[in-house]
């Protein structure tokens, strides 16, 4: 079920799943603002001001509203092709508002591109099951092939005892992308004296199409699932506080590594092809234990 409401003080499109509340902003690039259980539990890592912080186009990423979980689309960091204006930093999408079209069973957010011949577009709906799916189109109507990437910037609630889960072997290679080496892959550090933020990349793609963290106290697992075909990369950054003093956990599926276009090796880049468009769905799940 879907109906109007607000974030803070931003307009929300509330989409009930039965098992899920969240809330999407399209004025604010369609953020995934809040995600709540039916019992109130937020996880998603949330801004602490009673005002959202919002994202100019010319705006400090990180000096906005910076929480929950944005679409970075066509980069994460800064980038500037040949013949193309610079690629904003976190991406241009999380800068804009989208059109919402609301449907019989799904709510569709998109935007073309101020700065690119490219458009966006995500459409939400609720599953039978309590679950949410996401749908996205990237399309290129340019007349080259468009260098990007698109990447969930998924910030979690972060729990003492919280657990990130992947299909990763423990020994994974990965490539850290800042931080201090020889953390957790997967857990936040529990000592007062380690405020640390680390970032890495598995350096192969992902084995399987999931990836999640799980709640101990609460016996259950935020998962998404996607087609590891679609989306065959994945980051997690692990923030103990020394990003604007807040804990929080993050999961980034991606459709290629390393923060920007051209970072990756030739054969793991995303160029859409012009005059074509690409789609992926990815789906938000809350597995309990028995």
């Amino acid at each position: 079920m879907t109906s109007a409401g607000f974030y803070k003080d931003r307009p929300a499109i509330r989409v009930d799943t039965g098992a899920l509340t969240a809330l999407f902003l399209p004025e604010d690039g369609g953020k995934l603002a809040s995600l709540k259980a039916r019992d109130g539990y937020e996880y998603l890592y949330q801004g602490p001001e009673s005002r959202y912080r919002r994202l100019t186009v010319d705006g400090s990423y990180i000096e906005a509203e910076c929480s929950g979980w944005d679409d970075m689309f066509p980069t994460i960091d800064p980038y500037q092709p040949e013949g193309l204006p610079p690629y904003p930093d976190h991406g241009e999408i999380c800068r804009i508002p989208l059109e919402h079209i609301h449907g019989a069973d799904s709510d569709l957010l998109r935007a073309d591109s101020r700065l690119f011949p490219v458009s966006f577009s995500k459409e939400i709906r609720a599953l039978k099951d309590g679950g949410l799916s996401l749908r996205y189109t990237l399309r290129n109507d340019g007349r080259e092939p468009f260098p990007c990437l698109w990447a969930a910037h998924c910030m979690l609630r972060a729990e003492d005892e919280a657990e990130v889960l992947t299909p990763y072997a423990p020994d994974a290679p990965i490539r850290l992308m800042f931080g201090p080496d020889g953390q957790s892959r997967h857990r936040l550090s529990n000592d007062p004296g380690n405020d640390s933020a680390y970032k890495y990349y598995y350096t192969d793609p992902i084995p399987e199409g999931w990836c999640g963290c799980r709640y101990p106290g609460r016996k259950e697992t935020l998962l998404l699932r996607y087609d590891p075909r679609e989306i065959p990369w994945l980051a997690v950054w692990l923030n103990n506080g020394e990003f604007k003093g807040i804990r929080n956990i993050a999961l980034e599926p991606c459709t290629a590594p390393y923060d920007r276009p051209d970072a990756a090796a030739p054969g793991e880049r995303q160029l859409l092809p012009p005059g074509s468009e690409t789609t992926f769905t990815l789906c938000i799940h809350i597995i309990k234990e028995d």
